[in-house]
């Protein structure tokens, strides 16, 4: 059982299980496609009543997932597509990125134990990696994004797909003295999609960086995809999250899906344990297609943190 309130730092020190919420902005596009945006995706929600009802439902369905099996999680702030050029090309005049911040804030009222990522992804598509941006063009490009998420307890990259661009993004979130996790997109053969393997990535983002990442993560893939037993003991270490997505079909596969595709929660949750048991990735959740019901099959007893 945990208890207690504790900073990020502190938690992952302490706490041999972390639970991440399942991806919201997919159950939101599938709910209310009406209200997704875009551009922005989900992070005008927070400015209408209306949209920061339906994020509360969400959240605090896995809130109340975390707190019965006495838990740790991890929020992200919906603002994945929040940067400097989209909030100007669409006259935002709001900080979208600090208001979501404080939204996710509010949730550490129903449980202490919530902990908030501060969350951004890549320049452009997430699932094409020949157009990711220049290590000096990234560091440019998030830095406006990434200082106005540093009120959240830690800053998390996601959906990563290329090495390049990540790195500018861990140099920006570095000079920002946060904690910080960058977490890749990787295909069936255990590599990110630009063909550079974790190992590699780990070790040049590690010595890149004046501050290296907290760790390193991967999401929006299958759990099978991450062959952290292929990894060097060092690289291994350094992997800390996974939000896998509840599918095992290839990302070419899923973007021309027109319903939600998923493989049975038991195999997911299978593959989830035994890179919990196997690799030691203590922090778990869901991308894309997964519910509430995968959080569940995630849950270990709170009191012995077994299965």
């Amino acid at each position: 059982m945990f208890n207690g309130i504790m900073n990020f730092e502190q938690t992952l020190q302490s706490c041999p299980t972390i639970l991440m919420e399942a991806a919201i902005a997919e159950r939101v596009r599938r709910a209310h496609p009406d209200l997704l945006h875009p551009r922005l995706a989900t992070s005008l929600l927070t400015q209408t009543l209306e949209g920061r009802d339906i994020l509360r439902g969400f959240v605090r369905e896995y809130i109340a997932i975390a707190k019965e099996a006495g838990l740790p999680i991890v929020l992200g702030t919906p603002t994945w597509r929040v940067d400097k050029l989209r909030c100007t090309e669409e006259n935002i005049a709001t900080d979208l990125n600090a208001a979501a911040v404080q939204f996710e804030m509010e949730f550490k009222q129903d449980y202490a134990s919530v902990l908030i990522a501060g969350q951004l992804g890549c320049k452009n598509d997430c699932y094409q990696p020949e157009e990711a941006i220049t290590t000096s063009e990234a560091y440019d490009f998030h830095a406006w994004q990434i200082e106005r998420l540093t009120e959240a307890d830690f800053l998390y990259a996601v959906t990563l797909p290329e090495v390049g661009e990540a790195l500018g993004i861990a140099q920006a979130m570095a000079a920002t003295g946060k904690p910080y996790i960058i977490s890749f997109v990787i295909g069936k053969d255990g590599c990110i999609l630009d063909g550079t393997t974790l190992e590699e990535a780990i070790s040049r983002i590690d010595a890149e960086t004046n501050r290296s990442p907290i760790g390193y993560g991967v999401n929006c893939c299958y759990p099978s995809f991450l062959q952290a037993s292929e990894l060097s003991g060092d690289a291994a270490k350094r992997l800390l999250s996974i939000q896998a997505n509840a599918s095992s079909l290839s990302h070419d596969e899923l973007e021309g899906a027109g319903t939600v595709k998923a493989d049975p929660v038991e195999d997911w949750s299978r593959c989830m344990h035994n890179l919990h048991r196997t690799a030691g990735i203590k922090m778990l959740g869901g991308c894309c297609g997964t519910t509430g019901e995968h959080l569940k099959a995630l849950v270990w007893d709170s009191s012995s943190n077994t299965k």
